[in-house]
């Protein structure tokens, strides 16, 4: 019901887009007033006001800040505003100000300063509003009515209802995306282009990290593949050695061993990194200094830069089985075969505060003296004491008697 109601108030203000644009136009188009009108005029008029009191209501809701000013002749006149900045909250009684007058109401108040301010009455921004609500509205209904429609309909299926879930909170996103992008925007003055370009490629970031959760969810494989889903249960080294006709055995039934970041670190992570560049983009088109290819280029890169980050990030991981052991990246996988191995070590990280970075990382020791970082086996998300434990007692067996001469490790 939720989203139903959001579609339908994101259509209804959709409707409203092309009669708010034409209003404004006709405003900015309308010609100043010959005299001081008597009656409500298409035409705009400067009128002088001194304020008798103003009340920015802060704190009462359902309540829009206000002023009382007086015309020459003594006759109050209130207006409403839409926010309290920049002209509201430095009235005080007794100022002067001017208001112009458009259709019989006050659609805008200037100070003494210059600064200029709104009031409810002014068609001015009232497209980006519609265009804002537009967004949000449609983009969360549409969105989230699938999902909730998908979960009604696949109710006993719990992949199939996982994935409505990534759908349904995605929609959330999105329509809270679209409402953070009238920031982008000067008091409703900034062209409406400016919305679509900030939202279009945070939109595209966030359909494309829901597409990726729909079908982890939908694989289910138990793989590490599921962009939410906790890393695999892992075996468990066993007491003691075992033995064979040759005497003990390392430990290589501990093998194959994988080790990926967790449910909870890669949503943080995809959550901050999509917060951050929500407000780089923001910043940089809330701005009227950088130039336009500037704004653009940004606009585009940095979205695909992003983009392409969260969908591999799934794929980072360090793989470990009899052949050697994969540490495999964002970009590229790097092989390191059990003869190269001389040791697998702890070490801590400095300056850690242990909350969301670990306090304690494992390297595996080239020969040679090189080191290589075993991604994602930390103490966030394991117990490399015991880990470190299951691959050093592998590693004897699994490295040929050919093996180049140990190194000391430095």
């Amino acid at each position: 019901m939720i989203a139903l109601v959001g579609l339908l108030a994101g259509v209804a203000s959709a409707l409203e887009v092309r009669g708010a644009l034409e209003r404004e136009r006709e405003y900015r188009a309308s010609p100043v007033c010959a005299a001081a009108p008597v009656t409500p005029s298409a035409c705009v008029w400067e009128q002088s006001f001194t304020v008798r009191d103003s009340d920015t209501h802060k704190g009462e809701k359902g309540k829009e800040p206000e002023a009382s000013l007086l015309l020459p002749s003594g006759t109050p006149w209130d207006v409403a505003f839409r926010n309290t900045d920049p002209v509201l909250t430095r009235l005080r009684p007794g100022d002067p100000v001017v208001g112009v007058v458009w259709h019989g109401g006050v659609v805008e108040v200037r100070d003494a300063d210059g600064r200029r301010q709104q009031t409810t009455l002014s068609p001015v921004g009232w497209p980006a509003d519609r265009l804002g609500g537009a967004l949000a509205g449609t983009s969360f209904g549409l969105v989230a009515l699938t999902g909730s429609l998908w979960a009604v309909i696949k109710r006993r299926d719990r992949r199939h209802r996982r994935a409505a879930a990534m759908v349904r909170w995605h929609g959330v996103a999105l329509g809270v995306a679209a409402l953070l992008t009238l920031w982008a925007q000067h008091d409703g003055q900034g062209p409406l282009w400016r919305i679509w370009a900030v939202w279009g490629p945070i939109a595209l970031i966030l359909l494309s990290t829901m597409v990726v959760s729909v079908i982890a969810a939908l694989r289910g494989n138990g793989e590490g593949y599921d962009l939410f889903d906790e890393p695999p249960a892992r075996s468990v080294p066993p007491a003691g050695p075992a033995t064979g006709e040759n005497g003990p055995l390392a430990l290589t039934g501990g093998l194959p061993r994988e080790y990926r970041m967790s449910k909870g670190r890669r949503t943080i992570v995809i959550t901050a990194l999509v917060a951050k560049t929500a407000v780089l983009l923001l910043m940089v088109w809330g701005e009227d200094f950088p130039p336009l290819w500037f704004q653009v280029g940004t606009s585009v890169i940095v979205p695909l830069v992003v983009l392409g980050f969260i969908v591999r990030i799934p794929r980072s991981a360090t793989l470990i089985d009899d052949s050697g052991i994969r540490m495999r990246g964002l970009t590229r996988t790097r092989r390191v075969a059990w003869e190269e191995v001389e040791d697998i070590r702890a070490a801590p990280v400095r300056g850690s505060d242990g909350d969301l970075t670990p306090r304690v990382i494992a390297y595996v020791y080239l020969t040679g003296g090189r080191r290589r970082l075993l991604r994602h086996l930390d103490d966030k998300e394991y117990d490399v004491d015991r880990e470190i434990a299951v691959l050093r007692a592998a590693r004897p067996e699994l490295r040929r008697a050919d093996t180049v001469p140990d190194v000391p490790v430095a």
